[in-house]
Order: structure tokens, then C-alpha cells, then sequence
């Protein structure tokens, strides 16, 4: 993906990424998160046990977007990144994957 496509495409804050796709509810903590680089937010979410994946943009597709398996987070700072999606990851257990991405990032599994 080039950068205008990224411009053009979908994307969504880190708070939302966090409460929804890792559950986070301690609003403290994402209050404070949402202040920081994704760097920072990777480091400070290691201790607590959890890892969010991130991939590159020169592996970037229009596809992975699309169908949901990247996610794009901005970050404090208006950033962008591309993230896998945990939700897809499942495939890996033998879980169902999610096939397609509806409007405003809700999922539905097939």
C-alpha cells in the first residue's frame, strides 16, 4: 500500500483498539496509554502480559486491510501503524476465522 491508500483507508484510535480487541477496561490505564507513541504503548502492555503484533508496511496489501486481518491504530501522536488482528490469529488454534470487516470495525464471525 502506498501512503495515499493508507491516508484514504480506515483507521482507529488506540483506545478503541485496546477495549475492543484486547479488553482492556481499566480506563486509567487506557487514558494514560493513549498519550503515548506505539512504542511506548508495546513496552507498557508487556508488563502487563500482554502482546500486541504489529507488522509492516512494506508487507502492507490492500486485501489485509480489508478483510480485516491488519488492523490500522493511530496513536497519540496521529501516527499510524499497521497491527495483525488477535481475532485472526485464532486460525492458528483451529478457531473459525473472521471473514470480513463491517462498517466501523465490527466483526462477526463465520
Amino acid at each position: 500500500m502506498d501512503k495515499k491508500e493508507i491516508q484514504r483507508s480506515v483507521k482507529i484510535d488506540m483506545k478503541y483498539f485496546l477495549e475492543t480487541y484486547y479488553e482492556i477496561t481499566n480506563q486509567e490505564l487506557l487514558n494514560n496509554l493513549t498519550r503515548l507513541t506505539h512504542k511506548d504503548i508495546k513496552r507498557v502492555l508487556e508488563l502487563y502480559g500482554i502482546e500486541i503484533k504489529r507488522t509492516c508496511f512494506q508487507t502492507l496489501t490492500r486485501e489485509m486491510v480489508a478483510s480485516g486481518e491488519v488492523v490500522l491504530v493511530i496513536d497519540g501522536y496521529g501516527n499510524v501503524a499497521p497491527y495483525k488482528n488477535p481475532f485472526c490469529l485464532v486460525e492458528e488454534r483451529n478457531e473459525p476465522k473472521i471473514k470480513r470487516r463491517e462498517y466501523y470495525d465490527k466483526y462477526q464471525r463465520r
